[in-house]
């Protein structure tokens, strides 16, 4: 029996599922990505050159950009449901992939699928003389008479390694199966709803004579709803788009990691699972942090309140908006107060027209999660009543984005003063976990040299630093040093001071990070160093030279670049940027 690898203390099943009789990992073969739903092959750009660093080789299907490049495929219509896209899309495109690097159609490869990449790939491989130019509601897919997909992909593909894939469906795919919002995509979207038409006949379990790999992600802080779908008796939570055990196939290698849906394809222990399945033993320390980044704005689109409030027929309702950034329900920053004049009881939905604050968070790129807290009140100042409180709503631990993901909302109940439950639903916009849309960025103050101390009479400088660094207009949220703290490095004339190795006047030795971050792709970046002589109580500060470096995210070349501050007369600064993914 293979054992399920859990990479997760807190995650452990109480059964196994016994598998059926599988194939044995054959070989080391070249590795094909494929992405998931509405998404690209630059998802992977943090996973591929950890694979290549263990001695993989990953098929670049995009020869026309520099590195190795993921495939990318997408319907080319709405009413296009996962079996055309798997036959008629992805099928050729891997062929086209192959001849590209040099092999022939009939190469053995092992493929890595996150979510919805999973499904196609797995109905190439199940489902080989597939016709499927037509789809029926009551059938499923059919065609013309000629079959579509062909035969190879059983034996042509070794190892199979699903990352979030909702192989048991997810309940956020009741979206685009009863709102046609998301273009080419809908149906394909409408597939993975538990229950599907499409997941019905595909099944849930292993074929026999396959070697499939199952991966689900089950975070901490994801931990309802939960869901058993092994049937083992033991419940876990979802990775914020599809639920833990989704992924789990009868007969699979199935297991669970703290990661979320987007961290299945950057973090350590669920690529540790790919490369081992691929045969490799993976050494890789790599980026993680699968973090929300941009700029946070939030939307009411529903609103049931129980109770009247003002005994008459104006009640005055008031919205106090307020964002935990980096989640963990502890370090709320009111944003903006939202109106709406009605009379209660009232049930109120809204939807994407609803009422939304004008003003942006930024949210760090430090975190997976962000929290929203709404203070439901009736105005009654017009009449000296002054604020009554009606209810709070706590909507924690939220890892997606509207606009960018396809979250649709989040609801939360809370007791409404005078009786009952009142209940909202919000959505946040503006925000993505998606590393293939962010990049992470490591700002470092390596090393100044003094060329004046600014003291008389042969004293030594007490030199200080104030870095901040982060998304252009929010830097000030993330700095280090404060001029005046009285906490510096003592140096004479024409002297080093090494960040991270040199210690300061307290004894205390700072990192060369200032912060790391990630962004989106298409922000701005800022990072500033300014430079100080601190002569504490006799004299005041002296200096204070900036030096700073601006630019675009995707602009920024990969790996350390080296900055040297050299523009004033005395003072030189060494910064330096690591750009990742």
């Amino acid at each position: 029996m293979r054992l399920c690898r859990l990479a997760v203390a807190a995650c452990a099943l109480a059964a196994l599922l016994v598998p059926a009789a599988a194939r044995a990992h054959e070989g080391n073969y070249p590795v094909l990505l494929v992405h998931g739903w509405t998404s690209s092959g630059s998802t992977f750009d943090e996973m591929i050159p950890k694979l290549t660093a263990q001695g993989l080789t990953v098929l670049d299907c995009d020869s026309i950009k520099s590195g190795i490049q993921a495939l990318s495929y997408a319907p080319t219509s709405g009413s296009q449901h996962l079996s055309y896209l798997a036959g008629k899309i992805l099928q050729p495109k891997i062929d086209s992939c192959l001849t590209a690097n040099g092999y022939s159609t009939s190469q053995k490869i092992d493929i890595v699928a996150h979510s919805m990449g999973g499904l196609t790939s797995r109905f190439l491989i199940e489902k080989g003389g597939a016709d499927v130019d037509y789809w029926s509601s009551s059938t499923g897919w059919y065609g013309d008479g000629t079959p579509d997909v062909s035969t190879k992909w059983k034996a042509q593909v070794d190892d199979l390694v699903v990352l979030g894939t909702p192989n048991h469906g997810t309940i956020l795919a009741w979206v685009p199966s009863t709102l046609p919002v998301f273009g080419v995509w809908n149906s394909t979207g409408a597939d993975m709803r538990p229950g599907s038409k499409f997941l019905s006949l595909m099944g849930s379990a292993e074929p026999a004579g396959e070697g499939y790999t199952c991966v689900g992600g089950d975070p901490w802080y994801l931990q309802a709803p939960q869901y058993d779908f092994d049937g083992d008796g033991v419940s876990h939570g979802f990775d914020g788009v599809v639920p833990a055990e989704s992924p789990f196939l009868t007969g699979c290698d199935n297991n669970l990691v703290g990661s979320n849906h987007s961290g299945l394809r950057t973090d350590d222990a669920p690529i540790d699972l790919v490369i081992s399945a691929l045969g490799f033993t993976s050494s890789q320390t790599g980026l993680g942090g699968a973090n929300l980044a941009g700029q946070a704005t939030i939307r009411l689109e529903y609103a049931n309140i129980v109770q009247d409030h003002d005994n008459g027929t104006t009640d005055e309702f008031r919205f106090d908006v307020s964002v935990d950034p980096d989640g963990g329900n502890d370090g709320y920053q009111l944003v903006q107060t939202l109106s709406y004049n009605r009379d209660a009881p009232f049930t109120q939905d809204w939807g994407n027209s609803g009422p939304g604050t004008s003003v942006a968070v930024n949210i760090p790129g430090t975190s997976p999660r962000m929290d929203v807290k709404v203070r439901v009140w009736e105005d009654d100042t017009g009449w000296g009543g002054g604020q009554e409180a009606v209810s709070t709503h706590y909507f924690t631990n939220i890892t997606q984005s509207e606009d960018i993901d396809g979250l649709e909302n989040v609801t939360a109940t809370a007791a409404d003063a005078k009786g009952g439950t009142n209940t909202l639903k919000v959505s946040v916009n503006g925000v993505t976990n998606d590393p293939g849309k962010t990049r992470l960025m490591t700002f470092g103050l390596d090393k100044a040299y003094i060329q004046d101390n600014h003291d008389c009479c042969g004293l030594n400088g007490e030199v200080q630093f104030t870095a901040h660094a982060g998304r252009k207009s929010f830097t000030s949220t993330f700095y280090r040093g404060d001029a005046g703290s009285g906490t510096h490095y003592s140096r004479t004339d024409n002297a080093w001071v090494n960040i991270g190795t040199d210690a300061k006047n307290n004894g205390s030795v700072e990192s060369e990070t200032i912060w790391k971050v990630r962004l989106l792709n298409d922000s701005t970046y800022h990072f500033d160093v300014e430079y100080w002589e601190d002569d504490g109580g006799w004299s005041g500060r002296d200096g204070g030279n900036q030096y700073y470096k601006e630019g675009t995210v995707s602009a920024q070349a990969a790996g350390r670049v080296n900055y040297t501050g050299t523009a004033h007369a005395d003072w030189d600064v060494y910064m330096y940027i690591v750009t990742e993914g």
